[in-house]
């Protein structure tokens, strides 16, 4: 009897097929593995940049503001008349000091704690003794070499100058401290010469007027507010004050002084 004979011929290779699959599997997860990690490379960059850019943004805002401050600030120096003042140099001038220069000519001086006392050497009880000698010189002392005029230099640089003193060969003005000590001088020469029976000068009267009227705006001008209290030398012990024994905050006398001799436009030192 034959044996049957079995033809393998059209069994399709399984055991081949299987490895070829497998190994395309593998290759093709190595290759996802490849793609999943060039995007996640891509993507820490990207997070990388971002960071960076972030940062880099928070550290130069301040820089920003700051720079807008300094723009804000100069367009208001500019504004007010004082553009040719570096701001960081405003401090060595009055400009905005209550009593100082508005023109930015005046420095910044120092200032001092004083405390008033009474003092008769300018205004005497018995006002006849106003005319002695010894009185009207502590008055001219009062003055600083020069009498308050200052020689100007290079006008052109500063604001709001007002209308020159006539002064040969040079931009003069005078200072309001010193005119108000000189009406000062007036009014208490002219009170006691009045109440002492002594000769007055034949223009006090418009001279008067005019004092009265430059010392109510100088004294609302400068507005001290220092604290008063009990009066201690009034005759009738009202219950006012007369000032004394209060403390001021005052500019530096000798400062005050050494600058105006510094800037004078001549040598003179009368109070008259």
């Amino acid at each position: 009897m034959m044996e049957p004979q079995h033809e393998y011929k059209n069994i399709p290779h399984t055991e081949h097929q299987h490895e070829d699959d497998s190994s395309t599997e593998v290759e093709s997860l190595v290759g996802l593995d490849k793609q999943w990690a060039s995007e996640n490379f891509k993507s820490r960059t990207r997070r990388s940049k971002r960071t960076i850019c972030i940062s880099f943004l928070k550290t130069t805002r301040w820089f920003v503001v700051i720079g807008l401050q300094l723009v804000v600030i100069g367009l208001l120096a500019h504004d007010q008349g004082l553009f040719h003042n570096v701001w960081w140099n405003s401090r060595t001038t009055s400009a905005k000091e209550v009593g100082g220069d508005i023109t930015g000519w005046g420095p910044h001086l120092p200032t001092q704690i004083q405390t008033f006392h009474v003092d008769q050497t300018y205004a005497p009880y018995n006002t006849s003794d106003f005319f002695k000698p010894e009185t009207l010189q502590a008055w001219n002392e009062l003055m600083p070499r020069g009498m308050g005029f200052q020689h100007v230099v290079d006008p052109e640089k500063y604001n709001d100058l007002p209308t020159p003193i006539i002064w040969p060969n040079m931009t003069v003005f005078t200072t309001s401290m010193t005119h108000q000590l000189h009406c000062l001088f007036a009014v208490v020469q002219v009170y006691s010469g009045l109440t002492s029976n002594v000769e007055l000068p034949e223009d006090h009267h418009w001279h008067m007027i005019h004092c009265f009227d430059y010392m109510r705006q100088a004294i609302l001008c400068s507005a001290d507010m220092s604290l008063e209290g009990l009066e201690t030398t009034f005759p009738d012990h009202n219950g006012g004050s007369d000032g004394w024994d209060s403390k001021h905050v005052c500019r530096d006398p000798v400062a005050v002084r050494n600058y105006l001799e510094s800037v004078r436009a001549y040598d003179d030192q009368e109070i008259f």
